[in-house]
């Protein structure tokens, strides 16, 4: 009778400590995947590649045989391009591991930078220059600059340099297997998933 009672305690405690750890390991998962998924939220529109370009325009108006402005300037703009968390992002995590899938990298703004409009060389007979002569000529290159930014792959740099800058707050909390995806974009919607690397 004590052996066959001994048999049963050893049984339940051979089937109830792996049962245990399951769900411990379980809510540890879900308590970790809350903190995380906290943390991404929190960031946001990430932006990790700022680049600037630099662009020379020239205006010229003659509007008759006396009235005569032209003008020859440079301008800068600064490119701002990361991923944008707040567009939904999935995130797994299991044990030490985690697998993110974020949106696809995309420039955010291209600004023209007011205090790096230089004149280099300006020309007033009779008729003055004011901002409305080059502004439209400033904002049409900024176009221009987004589309060349686009070419030059700004936004697969900003996911991989998105993806050094997630891995970093992973491997902070204590997480060692990680695997980051991007979903890739185009004109007709989602084209699939790329994974960009797993430490």
């Amino acid at each position: 009778m004590r052996l066959t009672l001994l048999i049963a305690v050893l049984l339940a405690a051979v089937l109830l400590v792996p049962a245990g750890v399951w769900f411990y390991s379980g809510h540890q998962d879900k308590v970790r995947l809350s903190a995380l998924t906290k943390k991404l939220e929190m960031l946001g529109e990430l932006t990790t590649v700022t680049q600037r370009y630099r662009s020379v325009f020239y205006f010229h108006e003659k509007k008759n045989f006396i009235q005569d402005k032209s003008l020859l300037f440079t301008a800068d703009f600064n490119v701002y391009a990361g991923v944008d968390l707040a567009e939904g992002f999935d995130l797994q995590v299991k044990g030490s591991g985690v697998r993110l899938t974020l949106p696809a990298g995309r420039i955010f703004l291209v600004d023209a930078d007011d205090e790096r409009i230089h004149q280099v060389l300006i020309k007033e007979r009779f008729s003055s220059i004011d901002t409305g002569d080059y502004l439209p000529a400033i904002s049409e290159e900024g176009e221009n600059i987004r589309r060349q930014a686009l070419e030059q792959g700004l936004p697969g740099r900003a996911e991989e340099r998105a993806e050094t800058v997630l891995k970093g707050i992973f491997k902070s909390a204590g997480i060692k297997d990680i695997s980051i995806r991007f979903r890739k974009e185009g004109p007709g919607g989602i084209l699939g998933e790329q994974e960009e690397g797993a430490l």
